[in-house]
């Protein structure tokens, strides 16, 4: 495929569960992916809050609102660990939110389908369609990671609905071997572009690299998932180059590869 992103190293700083597709798509372009994750995937450190939720999935909430696909993952792991039908969720009398594609792919896989997904693939734009479904007084559970915006929770409880927030994963930065490749990769000019999906890659990225991230950053394109990605990225003092037109992987390689293209150049 002839593609501006032909040769080009890019850096992918997904988890690794998710690494793949990214890669893929870049691939599919020409491009040499260069897998390198800045967050890692884990259970949470209490998991009894979630296990009660799951449990209560039918009985104590109307609403099940999915942020991510790694929310997604991780609630309907937990279904299965307790020997419940995860492709059964949703056919009763809980409907299902998600807040774009990647989440509902996620769904898809288990054989669910959302009932509701926002025009804008964020917080904002999901909060902003589920008022205009649920009534004052319902039931939501919001599956997440443990640090996450407040949103959509915010949203929802101002306009009197019952909202649960459960941490059903974490994520943590990988090791300091990591920090080290990193550093090594951008000081040789190994690279030429990073793509950051998530708030928390710009913001583990910049703690491994410490006070060299925005330096080393400097010489390589950086593009953006999103606006609260680009915003975590500028609050860490880096160059945003292009921001995807929506939160979708993609986007994100479509306003790459345009960065690339001679006219950008």
């Amino acid at each position: 495929m002839d593609s501006a992103l032909t040769g080009k190293r890019v850096l992918v700083t997904r988890t690794i569960e998710q690494a793949s597709a990214t890669a893929a798509l870049l691939r599919e372009r020409g491009a040499e992916p260069v897998v390198v994750p800045t967050i890692e995937i884990h259970p949470p450190s209490d998991p009894r809050p979630m296990e009660r939720a799951v449990a209560g999935l039918e009985r104590d909430y109307d609403w099940i609102a999915f942020t991510s696909a790694n929310a997604v993952a991780a609630t309907l792991r937990e279904a299965l660990r307790q020997g419940r039908d995860a492709g059964a969720i949703g056919v009763g009398a809980i409907k299902i939110a998600a807040i774009g594609p990647g989440t509902e792919a996620a769904l898809a896989a288990h054989g669910l389908r959302a009932d509701l997904g926002p025009r804008e693939f964020r917080g904002e734009g999901l909060a902003e369609e589920m008022l205009k479904r649920l009534a004052g007084g319902a039931r939501v559970l919001v599956p997440r990671a443990k640090e996450a915006r407040e949103v959509l929770p915010d949203a929802l409880r101002a306009a009197g609905m019952h909202v649960h927030v459960v941490t059903v994963y974490e994520t943590r930065k990988p090791p300091q071997t990591t920090a080290d490749r990193l550093a090594a990769l951008l000081q040789s000019g190994a690279l030429d572009a990073v793509m950051f999906t998530s708030g928390s890659t710009v913001d583990n990225l910049c703690d491994l690299l410490g006070e060299r991230a925005a330096g080393l950053l400097s010489g390589v394109r950086v593009a953006s998932i999103g606006p609260v990605t680009t915003a975590a990225a500028e609050r860490r003092g880096l160059r945003v180059d292009a921001t995807a037109s929506e939160a979708t992987v993609l986007r994100l390689v479509e306003a790459l590869e345009a960065l690339f293209r001679p006219s950008a150049v």
